[in-house]
């Protein structure tokens, strides 16, 4: 198989940075010396020909029997010509690398959560400090020796450093208050994390000039919530119930994302029935997701009407999907290699009756809200972001579509039969609050057609692979014959056996990316089980954001990237 461009390019450049080459189930990794890092990377996005100027991931994993115990994890994307691509580095405890956020944006948080979690240092990080754990906490989470309860709370009671707001702000907001010459006054102020308006568990520091935001630093970490470090305790199937509690707002998009990383990894087919069951399912709860986000949005702005209205239409969504998957929040309905069951009687013709409905609600949302003036003076030319930084920040979903981004991976990377249905990306122009709020209601239109398509276009057939690697036998099958009651025990009891490697699979969540990187070991639970959360990545460019705008303003600009706690503190 000819070598990939960048791969080719890589080898020229560096021929002696490059240490091996991996593929597997159609992904390329290069293995790279640690000082060739910064160097690569900034080749790779620079480079005209390569264009790898978006960067989704950094992550580590921990291998403890090897002299160099730690691998360094990237995961580039091009833009231009649609390609990912993957490096990796192993360094030893204590070997520093150098940081790559000088290249992309981004990479400050992902740097900062791979200290927090493994302890390694990035050289040139400009604020190296724990990012879901906090100062003066005792180990590193995701190493292997890391207990999978936890450390005794107990050594906490009495914290070993002080725990005040400024003794964990950069330098530059270490003082609360200080006055300049004339009227100029600056002050430090605390936001959240139990304000509503900023979703649950956010805490912003602001330093204000006035009412005007100077600088902001925001603080995660507050539900330590330990999904990743959980799941690789537990069999692939039994990792499907962790993804509902995710973005709980979008619990059957997240069963798809795994289930599709999982099958990747297996080379699994899933039957086309299953496929369109998936799209349907996927897309009812992209609705749901962004009405609920409609309807909390305009709340936080004083609109109350729309929170009626749309959470109306949000329980009918929810009514289906219970009848479907008997449950409305955490579903666990999808499987790996199909779905749980077949969709029940007479569903379809339910779904046709909200969508005929569903349209008629959508214009009475604009008629409320698009051209109201308060509302368009609370968000039109607020928290923009531009085509520019939204690429270097590596922005998701409608955050990096509002900046007019063009880029969705069901289109991007087409999966479970979505390049077999009509529908169009909606994008914005300036890359504000406004545009934000045009793209989501453009998406729940899409979504609505996808929908239409598929439940004109569904075939009849299995709802799940007979593949007996991922699949249990029928309860007939089990009462009857004894190798398959014996391949229902061990298929419960033991779960499936992945073979060795990597990958890297994801969805168009309602809130962005959402990818999972899974590398086996050959056992049955994942060696390491990575998630990649589209509100993790747009929160870090909130500070970017609110910069220069007021209080009140910070207010919308959360509300527009829609962030779900419970996606960032994994």
């Amino acid at each position: 198989m000819q070598k990939d461009v960048a791969l080719r390019k890589l080898q020229a450049e560096f021929p002696d940075a490059v240490l091996d080459t991996i593929s597997f189930r159609g992904e390329e990794t290069v293995v790279i010396k640690p000082e060739a890092i910064l160097p690569v990377c900034r080749f790779l996005a620079s480079d005209p020909a390569l264009a790898f100027d978006f960067l989704t991931d950094i992550c580590g994993v921990d291998y403890p029997p090897r002299e160099k115990r730690f691998e360094v994890v990237y995961h580039l994307y091009s833009m231009k010509r649609n390609k990912r691509f993957r490096l990796k580095t192993a360094v030893a405890a204590t070997e520093p690398i150098a940081s790559v956020a000088s290249v992309w944006k981004g990479a400050g948080w992902f740097e900062r959560e791979v200290y927090d979690m493994f302890g390694l240092t990035f050289t040139g990080h400009n604020d190296l400090r724990r990012i879901l754990t906090w100062d003066g906490y005792e180990g590193h989470p995701l190493r292997k020796d890391f207990p999978v309860r936890g450390a005794d709370f107990d050594r906490y009671e009495v914290p070993a450093v002080p725990t005040d707001a400024y003794s964990q702000m950069p330098a530059s907001l270490s003082d609360p208050v200080s006055e300049g010459g004339g009227a100029e006054r600056e002050m430090t102020l605390n936001m959240g994390p139990q304000h509503p308006a900023t979703h649950g568990v956010l805490r912003l520091v602001l330093k204000l000039d006035g009412e005007v935001i100077r600088e902001a630093v925001p603080y995660l970490g507050h539900l330590h919530r330990g999904v990743e470090k959980l799941a690789e305790q537990l069999t692939y199937t039994q990792g499907i119930t962790l993804t509902d509690r995710l973005d709980y707002t979008a619990g059957i998009c997240n069963n798809l994302a795994y289930c599709l990383a999982v099958e990747k990894l297996m080379d699994i087919q899933v039957p086309k029935r299953a496929q369109y069951i998936r799209v349907m399912l996927a897309e009812l709860q992209r609705i749901a997701a962004h009405l609920l986000w409609l309807g909390t949005h305009a709340l936080d702005l004083g609109a109350m009407t729309v929170l009626f209205y749309c959470f109306r239409e949000r329980e009918e969504v929810l009514d289906i999907l219970e009848q479907v998957t008997g449950a409305r929040l955490t579903p666990s309905f999808l499987r790996i290699g199909g779905v749980a069951a077949d969709l029940p009687e007479g569903i379809q013709a339910r779904i046709a009756g909200f969508l005929d409905a569903f349209a008629g609600h959508l214009a009475e949302y604009e008629t409320l809200l698009s051209k109201n003036i308060i509302w368009l003076k609370r968000t039109k030319d607020v928290g923009v972001i531009t085509r520019k930084e939204a690429i270097n920040w590596g922005l998701a979903g409608p955050v990096i579509r509002g900046s007019g981004i063009e880029w969705d991976i069901r289109k991007a990377f087409p999966y479970s039969s979505y390049d077999e249905f009509t529908f169009a990306i909606p994008t914005g122009e300036q890359g504000d609050v406004y545009d934000r709020y045009l793209v989501r209601l453009e998406e729940m239109r899409q979504s609505a057609r996808i929908i239409r398509q598929a439940v004109r276009k569904l075939q009849k057939g299995e709802v799940r692979t007979r593949d007996p690697r991922v699949t249990p036998p029928t309860k007939q099958e089990a009462g009857t014959e004894i190798h398959a009651l014996i391949r229902h025990f061990k298929h419960f009891a033991e779960g499936l056996t992945p073979p060795r490697g990597e990958v890297y699979s994801s969805v168009e969540n309602p809130k962005g990316e959402l990818g999972w990187y899974l590398v086996s070991d050959g056992t049955n639970r994942p060696y390491r089980y990575r998630i990649h959360t589209p509100s993790f990545v747009n929160a870090a460019a909130l500070p970017s954001m609110i910069k220069g705008h007021l209080v009140a303003d910070v207010v919308a600009v959360i509300g527009s990237i829609d962030i779900v706690l419970g996606e960032i503190d994994r």
